[in-house]
């Protein structure tokens, strides 16, 4: 095996290091970041890539996005334990009452799912990973992230053949997922189902189907706005204004053309809460799931929505109506009954594969276990539990690596111990005499 050796060089007056296995740049990468962030990417583009291979060099099946999906939460752990923090603890300890829940959860249903172990798993995977890095590393990351996602979106808009053409994105996911040629009504599209829907749109002034960009589907870039309208709010005080406006418009432009009615409500809602989030006691996003809810449920009881209608009130019908057909054994997680039922529900989806105690638990963890010590902190872990407790009613889309792991990464990087990263301040410094965001805020 090569090992790397140190030599001196006299004419630089240093210690050289001599690395013939080339170790050092995989070993550079790891401890400054720049891998956490590259796999930050491939966990949002990865399907894109896939969605061309298929399209254009070579068939492929479910096994291809389960390989690339392992690999990039094997090689994040391996970065993470490269990182090691003892913050990072905790979020372990999870881990291992998630493995034996699911190992328990296998023996009593008498099969092992490891996609429900996998759901759970991506949300640990990528705090963990986000704690690797330093929060002023984020900008960059979510500013390329940005230009790609919005530049796919105009090539999509402007160019929809070429672009259907490349990505063949009703071909892929038949392929990889389990769709069949009968569940794309539009058999003159070769987008995903629902890029072309028919019924009344939100954005019904823009005449272009409903666009996707790289992330494939009008639904995940709806999420991706929503994790950059996130990440804004709480960020504000560390951005340029032409960052802030870049990602503001770009933003704007992919809600708009993804026609996210979720989205839309999520993001403005956000807005809301960031700017209440001051005058409100610590902790108080333990309460957002909860009362959200008990609001749609008593929204259900009162105005009685049609449950047949695919649009919010009949998503919050359906999500209530389910919770009501539940047995003990679906409340515990310990039953595939309902799980094919769920999948419009991402509180039920979450129970019948984690258990309501687990749910719970989980909520807890993330709250009580977050750190408050600066403004980004507090005002991301209000948008992150407003954004779950929302999204949870009508959709378990939040489990998507696509959009998960950006979603958790930034929430790891923002609980690194602030005490630990003195030289990260904000771009815009206050007034001479006046005390910077992390230390007024409050």
């Amino acid at each position: 095996m090569s090992e790397v050796s140190i030599s001196f060089s006299p004419t630089r007056d240093r210690w050289d290091p001599v690395d013939p296995a080339g170790i050092l740049p995989v070993r550079r990468a790891i401890s400054t970041g720049t891998l956490s962030l590259l796999l930050v990417l491939a966990a949002v583009l990865f399907n894109a890539g896939l969605a061309i291979i298929n399209a254009h060099v070579v068939p492929l099946s479910s096994s291809a996005v389960i390989a690339a999906e392992v690999l990039i939460v094997a090689t994040a752990h391996a970065v993470i334990f490269a990182n090691w923090r003892s913050e990072m603890l905790p979020w372990y300890v999870m881990i291992m009452v998630i493995i034996l829940f699911s190992l328990a959860r296998g023996i009593v249903v008498g099969s092992f799912d490891p996609k429900f172990l996998r759901d759970a798993l991506l949300i640990a995977t990528f705090v963990l990973l986000g704690m690797t890095i330093s929060p002023r590393r984020l900008t960059p990351l979510i500013l390329v992230l940005h230009v790609i996602v919005v530049g796919g979106l105009l090539f999509e808009a402007f160019l929809p053949d070429a672009f259907s053409y490349l990505f063949d994105i009703r071909g892929y996911y038949i392929a990889t997922r389990d769709f069949d040629a009968s569940n794309f009504w539009n058999s003159s599209s070769d987008l995903f189902v629902s890029a072309t829907r028919p019924g009344d749109r939100f954005f019904s002034f823009v005449d272009f189907h409903r666009l996707s960009s790289v992330l494939l589907e009008p639904v995940s870039l709806g999420n991706y706005v929503v994790v950059i309208t996130a990440f804004v709010c709480a960020n504000w005080a560390y951005l340029s204004r032409k960052a802030i406006a870049f990602l503001s418009l770009g933003s704007l432009i992919a809600l708009i053309g993804c026609d996210g009615r979720f989205a839309a409500i999520s993001s403005a809602v956000i807005v809301l809460v960031a700017l209440l989030a001051p005058l409100l006691p610590r902790k108080t996003p333990l309460l957002y799931l909860p009362v959200v809810f008990l609001c749609a449920v008593s929204f259900v009881v009162t105005m009685n929505p049609d449950v047949t209608q695919d649009n919010f009130a009949g998503r919050l019908a359906y999500g209530v109506q389910l919770l009501n057909e539940y047995e003990p054994s679906d409340w515990f997680g310990l039953s595939n009954r309902m799980i094919a039922s769920a999948l419009d529900s991402g509180v039920a989806y979450a129970i019948a594969t984690q258990s309501v105690v687990g749910l719970i638990a989980f909520w807890y963890f993330l709250v009580l276990g977050a750190k408050e010590q600066t403004s980004r902190q507090i005002l991301y872990l209000h948008s992150l539990c407003t954004y779950l407790a929302l999204s949870m009613l009508v959709s378990y889309s939040l489990f998507s690596i696509k959009t998960a792991a950006l979603l958790w990464f930034i929430h790891g990087s923002f609980q690194i111990d602030p005490a630990a990263r003195r030289a990260d301040r904000p771009s815009r410094i206050p007034a001479s005499g006046s005390a910077s965001p992390s230390m007024s805020w409050r």
